[in-house]
């Protein structure tokens, strides 16, 4: 998990590699789809798990049913990881993970309104875009630049029917400022890191246990450490390991050691629209025109966003 690999899809090809590159048109906007559903489905789950009990609590055992998954998968890898391997995947896992969706949870608790929770959250693509010129050969450049724009003003338009100001107190609403900012750290701080050998899993493994201290006070701040006898209860933790954790975050680190860093933001800037259209057919939750007109300028500004990596490769 590293950025060392991440310009290979826009290399030209060789000929002994021709059927390879044929692969990769199709498994490379699979999974990129993959992480925006994914990433989108945490949301859906979080709507399920606050019908039944705090969000600090659901996410305490969303990450140690999680670990529990991972362990018999991860126990020999373990052991075969030197210390600098592991410390790189705690960091990561402490401001990409706790870092992100704590002081999220927080701010809603302290009375931010959701939708404008949401809506700074949603400027994450942004703030890696701006932050790529630290990792070496990720710059922002041009036509990327317009791309950006539109994903940008799509993501506000779509977004501004659910922001409203609330009486949370002023500085509750640096706290979603503070989520972008961690996991935008984790991001940079990932793609610049040096090489090491850490297995996909074995990685999200090491980052979901530097999340269980945590999120145990934090659950503990909100009343309990014990899970709520309720099918309810169980169906939401096991959501969002399944789809927000293993699939969230694991598509996320995966697309991220694989693409270039303007690929994933442009990809992460349709998760709000993807969100809305999961809750219309699950929830039947209704769709503004303002809505519709922000996923348009979206999908206009993709393909500026990832033009010229793609000029750059021919």
């Amino acid at each position: 998990m590293n950025g060392h690999t991440a310009e290979n899809i826009d290399q030209p090809s060789k000929p002994g590699t021709l059927s390879a590159v044929r692969w990769g048109r199709w498994v490379n906007p699979l999974l990129l789809a993959a992480m925006v559903l994914s990433w989108s489905s945490g949301f859906i789950g979080y709507r399920y798990a606050s019908e039944h009990s705090g969000v600090m609590l659901v996410t305490f055992w969303r990450f140690i049913l999680a670990v529990l998954l991972l362990l018999p998968w991860v126990a020999q890898s373990l052991f075969r990881l030197g210390w600098a391997a592991v410390r790189q995947q705690l960091l990561v896992g402490l401001f990409g993970i706790a870092g992100f969706i704590a002081p999220i949870a927080l701010s809603i608790g302290l009375g931010v309104a959701p939708g404008t929770s949401s809506l700074v959250a949603n400027l994450l693509p942004l703030s890696i875009v701006l932050s790529a010129s630290l990792v070496p050969g990720q710059r922002t450049r041009g036509w990327q630049w317009l791309g950006v724009g539109l994903c940008v003003a799509g993501m506000l338009v779509a977004s501004a029917a659910s922001v409203e100001l609330s009486q949370a107190p002023w500085w509750a609403y640096g706290l979603p400022v503070l989520a972008v900012l961690s996991l935008t750290a984790a991001t940079i701080y990932q793609k610049k890191s040096a090489p090491a050998a850490v297995p996909a899993m074995t990685a999200l493994f090491i980052q979901i246990c530097a999340t269980l201290p945590v999120f145990a006070a934090l659950a503990w701040l909100e009343g309990s450490l014990l899970p709520v006898v309720a099918a309810g209860f169980g169906f939401a933790v096991l959501w969002l390991v399944v789809f927000g954790t293993l699939g969230g975050y694991g598509f996320y680190w995966l697309c991220l050691q694989r693409f270039n860093v303007q690929s994933v933001s442009g990809a992460l800037f349709l998760t709000p629209p993807a969100t809305m259209f999961w809750a219309y057919l699950q929830f039947g939750d209704p769709l503004s025109s303002g809505a519709l007109a922000g996923v348009a300028l979206t999908l206009i500004g993709l393909p500026f966003l990832r033009r010229q990596a793609h000029k750059k490769a021919a």
